[in-house]
């Protein structure tokens, strides 16, 4: 093989890399770009010059991407203050409110410590419905969480909460559930 090969064999895998790795963090989005710049680089000195010209629109198209999930994130944290909005609610959804809050919680079998937040296993004894109508209720009034609701093949209900450091603190304050997991974690 000639080193114009390995050249795009290198440029083409680093490129698939990077984009399976793309959730994981923005810059697997700036290699994947700086990638499929390296294979459109590839395709014109191959003489494959439409394969040069759709990847480098994919590098632009990346590029993009990057820097707009580069914005997104720079105003999420920036931007929005951790404050609940107490009036987000009307007068009988806080009541619904009032009446879910504990129900849910009780439910919690197992807490999960990440870096940014927690994970709850719910038993199944609290009904899937009453966990989202609290979950949509709590997002309202706290619009900085981040709020996952995953109902696993193995019949389990994970709820996640967090978003940054500094929210997990805001958690771990709000939530005596998850000090208590902290506490626990800490000991082990």
């Amino acid at each position: 093989m000639t080193i114009l090969t390995w050249f795009g064999v290198l440029a083409v895998s680093t490129m698939l890399v990077a984009y399976a790795l793309e959730d994981r963090a923005r810059a697997f989005v700036l290699l994947f770009a700086a990638a499929c710049g390296a294979s459109s680089v590839y395709g014109f000195l191959a003489g494959a010059w439409p394969f040069g010209i759709v990847e480098g629109i994919w590098m632009v198209v990346a590029l993009r991407r990057w820097r707009d999930r580069t914005t997104d994130d720079q105003q999420t944290t920036t931007e929005q203050p951790i404050a609940c909005d107490m009036a987000a609610l009307s007068a009988a959804e806080r009541r619904r409110y009032d009446e879910l809050r504990p129900l849910v919680l009780s439910g919690i079998e197992e807490v999960r410590d990440n870096p940014t937040g927690f994970q709850m296993r719910i038993g199944n004894s609290i009904r899937v419905g009453d966990v989202a109508e609290w979950i949509e209720m709590e997002h309202r009034c706290c619009a900085f969480l981040d709020l996952k609701l995953a109902l696993n093949g193995d019949s389990t209900i994970w709820i996640e909460m967090g978003g940054t450091l500094a929210i997990k603190q805001f958690l771990e304050e709000e939530f005596s559930a998850f000090r208590v997991a902290k506490q626990a974690l800490r000991r082990h």
